[in-house]
């Protein structure tokens, strides 16, 4: 059966990710740039930079207490996907950027 058009694509990542939009810090290897999570699971998280990082490079991703360590996977335009080092409980951003939200 073919698919249909408006089927979206199958994820083949294992895990769930949350939607939300909250500003963080990240570490790269120019410095310091502002990021914006556009949304987040225990093992990676989509981001949106001006000056994004390149595709392979470390950085660190810094929200208030939060610092995970990571690769990025991906870069198209101003977005980007980073592959976390070790598992996150990424509820704690999800709760985060709820209250943001709800102002």
């Amino acid at each position: 059966m073919a698919a249909s058009a408006f089927e979206l694509p199958y994820d083949k990542r294992d895990n769930k990710r949350s939607r939300l939009l909250l500003t963080a810090q990240m570490e790269t290897d120019q410095g310091m740039v502002e990021v914006h999570l556009l949304n987040i699971s225990h093992s990676g998280a989509k981001l949106d930079a001006e000056v994004p990082p390149q595709r392979g490079e470390r950085v660190t991703l810094i929200h208030d207490d939060l610092r995970v360590s990571g690769t990025i996977a991906w870069v198209e335009d101003h977005r980007f996907g980073m592959a976390f080092d070790a598992s996150i409980d990424q509820h704690f951003l999800v709760a985060r950027g709820q209250q943001h939200l709800s102002g």
